[in-house]
């Protein structure tokens, strides 16, 4: 795939590697402190990485009003007539001038391919910048414009080193990268339409068209429809329309495409624990010394609540204290005993920018007795006792101020030093991968309410579609729910691999960098390494299939060439499974491949001989891609977790839904 000379740590400014490093590349005094244990600390670590993993569902979605894909508007109209009603008044709007000048976007180019080799020679040396420079494939596009190339070759080879300048390597993220990526899309855009005129009158006939086929629709639109509508607003993109469709589109398919929601039952079994702690007491009260012992038994607790940009959360401690002390002044000493109730909270408010904390509020009430006195002579005890029941209630409370004060301070320093810890910067960690994927960060609004805590994310560049409409809700219990719609996979992974033409090996390396667990990195050598190499391009306007309709899962690729070997296929191609619910015999829920990998050719009535030669070669290529069951293992928590008690837990899937386009999906432990 690159140059083996290729290293891609130059281009963020990190030793260098091997070539084969390219591209792919205390106790004692915790005890002494008051009413101290891990038991309380804990706890509140569990809580925040509770959050934590709210945030790390990668992603502010506006509210969309409940109604069916062709229910009626504020305006009156279904959304498929509101549609096409504003692809048919853009059709009179275009403006030729708004596709930039053909030299603009070629300046800016040769500009952008300048940088990149001045950045390259303060970072990098001489062969590795030109392992760079060849494996983004500036060459040829320079070389092209010295030698007057035919628009059309300029045009693909402009979009080849947009493609090789996009994907999961390491260095994609370095800006002189991003920058000469940009500048190759816009220089291909110019090319292909910088007979302005020419393009708006042709732009125009298709958005008349479109207009007719969406004003005809008496149901929901299919995926297929859906992708013509994203096709068309690409097109205007790339063109600079700015025209009532654009806008129209944005707001009526606005809805957060991903919902991730995670149970209270979760938070407590999370953070919720029993407190069973003996500490030291070292006092004095009016004018006697005590020493002894408190021994606290009790609970600490989680509650969420109602919060909208962050997840608020109260822990609460309540408990029962014991005190079994020795009192001692001058030549007297009092046996005394205690016993108490404290309820301690603290008000937590969770977010990406943190966490805050309000002061720690305590209640709590004490009862202590005098249960001997000793001294040697009985007049003495007699009037230690007489002046001990004097100063009593005085010294009741000054111990309970004491008591209170104490447990405060022990609260407060426990939570702040469980959540001192700053919060993890997911989305700065995940920077570089949006930036090497031409993704866009995601909008995303968090929150609680007094059962969940959630995250709503709305994936989606500008000329893309969200959501038309907020996910169904779900009717079970579960201890998180992910619901995620068809567009953040067409947002994503489609736009990646659009008109993309990629071999299987390249294709596995991608799936490989995508994976976290170093164990996924093995790679046996079986006999089906051994078949020949295959190569894909991917459809241009729907690579990907995803469908989440009527209680199944359809999934799959399309593609418009596919050759292995001395063979090849020119013409457009669908592998496609499709997968529903269902229970074993112990009651766990997976999901089960309905019937065999489908292999489609459509437009055609009838395979030739090549065509049914290359079915096998096909479908044998992509059987990993598409095993007969999916979600069948439990997920495991990391054993490194903060919290000891998500440690090693397991989750399975406890329940599925596939409806409107959104699939839903919760998870038991």
């Amino acid at each position: 795939m690159c140059d083996s000379r290729l290293d891609h740590r130059h281009l963020i400014g990190q030793p260098m590697r091997s070539p084969d490093d390219c591209l792919h590349s205390n106790a004692d005094a915790n005890r002494r402190r008051s009413l101290r244990s891990d038991a309380w600390r804990w706890p509140l670590v569990g809580a925040k990485v509770v959050a934590g993993l709210v945030f790390a569902g990668l992603l502010n979605g506006s509210d969309a009003q409940a109604q069916s894909l062709t229910g009626k508007s504020l305006t009156g109209k279904s959304l498929t007539g509101e549609i096409a009603e504003a692809a048919q008044q853009s059709a009179t709007q275009l403006d030729p001038n708004r596709i930039v000048d053909l030299e603009t976007t070629r300046d800016d180019f040769l500009a952008a391919a300048e940088n990149l080799r001045l950045h390259l020679t303060r970072t990098a040396s001489d062969e590795n910048a030109q392992a760079w420079i060849k494996y983004l494939e500036i060459d040829p596009v320079l070389k092209g414009i010295e030698s007057d190339a035919s628009d059309t070759d300029l045009a693909l080879m402009s979009i080849r080193v947009s493609q090789k300048a996009t994907g999961v390597h390491p260095g994609l993220e370095v800006p002189a990268v991003t920058r000469i990526r940009s500048a190759a899309e816009a220089y291909s855009n110019s090319l292909r339409f910088h007979r302005k005129e020419n393009t708006t009158k042709a732009l125009a006939v298709q958005l008349n068209r479109f207009a007719e086929q969406w004003a005809s629709i008496e149901s929901d639109p299919s995926p297929d429809e859906i992708a013509t509508l994203r096709l068309l607003l690409d097109l205007l993109q790339r063109t600079g329309q700015n025209v009532d469709l654009v806008d129209r589109t944005r707001q009526r398919f606005s809805s957060a495409n991903l919902h991730i929601t995670v149970g209270d039952g979760l938070i407590q079994r999370t953070v919720n624990r029993n407190v069973n702690q003996c500490s030291p007491v070292r006092d004095c009260i009016l004018g006697t010394r005590i020493v002894g012992d408190a021994l606290l038994t009790g609970n600490v607790t989680a509650t969420l609540r109602p919060s909208i940009g962050s997840v608020r959360m109260q822990i609460a401690l309540s408990g029962s204290v014991n005190t079994v002390n020795k009192g001692y002044n001058g030549p007297v000493q009092l046996r005394t005993s205690g016993n108490g109730q404290v309820y301690a909270t603290r008000m937590i408010q969770i977010s990406e920018s943190g966490v805050s904390m309000e002061p720690v509020v305590t209640t709590g009430s004490l009862s202590t007795r005098i249960d001997a006195i000793e001294h040697p002579l009985r007049l003495v005890r007699r009037i230690a006792r007489k002046k001990a029941a004097e100063q009593k209630p005085k010294a009741d409370q000054i111990g309970h101020r004491k008591f209170i004060a104490r447990v405060t301070d022990s609260f407060t320093e426990e939570t702040d030093e469980a959540l001192s810890q700053p919060m993890p910067d997911l989305m700065g960690q995940a920077q570089p991968y949006l930036r090497r994927l031409d993704f866009v960060e995601p909008s995303r609004t968090i929150g609680s309410t007094d059962r969940s805590l959630f995250l709503y994310a709305t994936v989606r560049k500008d000329n893309q579609l969200a959501a038309p409409l907020p996910p169904p809700p779900v009717r079970v219990e579960n201890d998180a729910t992910i619901q995620l719609h068809e567009s953040i996979v067409d947002n994503t992974i489609g736009t990646l691999l659009a008109g993309r033409t990629m071999t299987r090996t390249e294709l596995e390396q991608m799936a490989k960098k995508a994976k976290r667990n170093s164990a996924d990195k093995t790679v046996t050598t079986t006999q089906e390494d051994e078949e020949p190499e295959f190569e894909i391009d991917f459809d241009r306007s729907r690579p990907i299939i995803f469908e989440a309709r009527e209680g199944k899962l359809r999934v799959g690729i399309r593609g418009t060439r596919f050759s292995q070997g001395s063979r090849e296929l020119k013409r457009p191609l669908e592998i496609v499974a499709v997968y529903q619910p269902v229970w074993t015999q112990s009651g766990q829920m997976l999901l089960e491949r309905v019937d065999e990998v489908q292999i489609n050719f459509p437009g055609t009535k009838q395979l030739s001989v090549a065509q049914a030669g290359l079915r096998g070669s096909i479908k044998k290529g992509f059987a990993d891609a598409f095993p007969q069951n999916l979600m069948d293992k439990p997920w495991i928590i990391p054993a490194d977790v903060k919290a000891p008690a998500l440690r090693g837990m397991h989750f399975r899937p406890s329940y599925f839904d596939a409806n409107d386009g959104w699939l839903t999906l919760g998870v038991r432990s």
